[in-house]
């Protein structure tokens, strides 16, 4: 008997689902990898062991609060664990407390795990992302947000340092990054977007997402090196797969952070004195070597 270690999705139960989407997942091979470290590796987190921070507890860049992740908290900022039961299994990360103006809260990994490369070295390294988040309001200059792959390669860190998010345009720092952005003037839109460091951001697709307040999106992209040329990654939204997306002309162009390291990063700063909480249901993100 052979048993398919390919395939661990095998209904999508639509836009509305709390779980990951089949569309992006049905051919990761998330349990060889799992079992065989050579395949590739496979990172999920529902949060369900993460412990619930207290107001100012975040602290630099450090792996604050028993997240296991790098952080950052302003003065009195909330980043820690939360009952997501009305919406699905498991828990939510929720920031809030962010009732300063500019006041941030950032999460990412410590390491630059993942990358996208149209070279010869990384030819086969395919690459799926996605997350599901929501927020309070979609007020403009309520909050900025962004989510996906990011890494400050000059500093060699994390972006979970202040001011990864520029201050009143919520705008991205200087670093490098591949994914959603929605900024202080755009509270109800997401954009799809990247960098690399030192170099102009290009907004790959505008409006890639309408915004409804407190209700989670999918969030979702997929780099795949075999794919035609002109859509090597491709962008999801609630497992709808955009018609627009990222070729292979413009990964090769200096302003793709082809070939760079990036880790999960989940930043935020909102624009006014007055709070508005962020949550993220789980994220997940793979890649095979």
């Amino acid at each position: 008997m052979s048993i398919d270690l390919k395939v661990d999705y095998v209904a999508d139960e639509g836009p509305s689902s709390a779980f990951p989407t089949n569309t992006i997942w049905a051919d990761c091979p998330v349990f060889e990898m799992m079992v065989d470290k050579t395949v590739g590796f496979h990172f999920h987190d529902d949060f369900m062991n993460a412990t619930k921070s207290v107001a100012g507890a975040t602290g630099a860049a450090s792996g604050g609060a028993g997240l296991g992740y790098n952080v950052y908290g302003d003065a009195g900022v909330t980043i820690g664990a939360e009952s997501s039961a009305t919406e699905g299994n498991g828990m939510a990360l929720a920031i809030s407390a962010n009732d300063t103006d500019n006041d941030e809260g950032i999460v990412s990994t410590g390491s630059p795990a993942f990358l996208v490369s149209d070279t010869a070295a990384f030819a086969n390294r395919k690459l799926w992302f996605e997350a599901r988040i929501k927020k309070a309001s979609v007020a403009n200059n309520g909050v900025s947000q962004f989510i996906g792959l990011a890494w400050d390669d000059g500093a060699g860190t994390s972006i979970a340092a202040a001011e990864a998010l520029v201050d009143n345009t919520g705008a991205l720092g200087a670093f490098s990054y591949l994914g959603f952005h929605q900024d202080a003037a755009n509270g109800d839109s997401w954009d799809f977007v990247y960098k690399a460091e030192g170099q102009a951001q290009t907004v790959a697709i505008s409006g890639v997402d309408v915004i409804v307040a407190d209700t989670y999106a999918k969030l979702g992209f997929v780099f795949d090196p075999s794919a035609s040329a002109g859509k090597r990654v491709t962008v999801y939204v609630d497992g709808v797969a955009q018609a627009t997306g990222v070729s292979d002309t413009n990964i090769a162009a200096a302003t793709f952070p082809d070939g760079e390291g990036m880790g999960m990063a989940w930043a935020t700063k909102v624009g006014t004195a007055a709070e508005v909480v962020c949550t993220l249901d789980w994220w997940r993100a793979a890649q095979k070597f």
